[in-house]
């Protein structure tokens, strides 16, 4: 196939004269050069283009990440610190800073770094803000049966939390 091609281009610039050949390869050069303008050029001039005026925004963005990352070191390096004592001093630590610390009806550990806990009658907004304090500390909730206590706005809580890392 190729040969044939060549072929039959060969044969029709045989039959021209050397002006018309000269017109003809000067004719493609020129439409080779604008194919290669139009096809190569011009869409990464205009990538370029879009890309300098993205870069600063890019670079503020990474800045920003740099600067965030640094936070999430010095927080975790905080929270490590907080932490290192287990799963059961982070969750009395926390409750006895919400003044929580006499209000387990139940505490047991058990031996898969799980804490289960049952608690005396709450207001609902002390047992949101230190299970929200838990999440902080890294401490999930794996099972969690609120019953409403006889009290308006009180309940009890009874709980399994795990320390396991997200």
């Amino acid at each position: 196939m190729p040969n044939e091609w060549h072929d039959r281009i060969r044969g029709y610039l045989s039959g021209r004269s050397t002006r018309e050949r000269s017109f003809l390869l000067a004719g493609g050069l020129a439409l080779l050069v604008l194919l290669g303008y139009g096809l190569l050029y011009e869409p990464q001039d205009e990538a370029r283009s879009k890309l300098i005026q993205r870069l600063p925004a890019e670079r503020a963005e990474l800045r920003l990440m740099r600067v965030q990352a640094e936070e999430i070191q010095r927080l975790r390096s905080r929270m490590g610190d907080t932490g290192k004592g287990g799963l059961e001093q982070r969750v009395k630590s926390s409750a006895a800073a919400l003044g929580l610390g006499e209000s387990f009806a139940q505490f047991v550990t058990s031996a898969n770094d799980q804490i289960q806990i049952s608690t005396q009658p709450l207001p609902t907004d002390t047992w949101i803000g230190w299970l929200a304090e838990l999440e902080r500390q890294g401490v999930m909730v794996v099972r969690c049966r609120i019953t409403a206590s006889d009290q308006s706005g009180l309940a009890r809580l009874e709980m399994t939390l795990t320390g396991g890392q997200r």
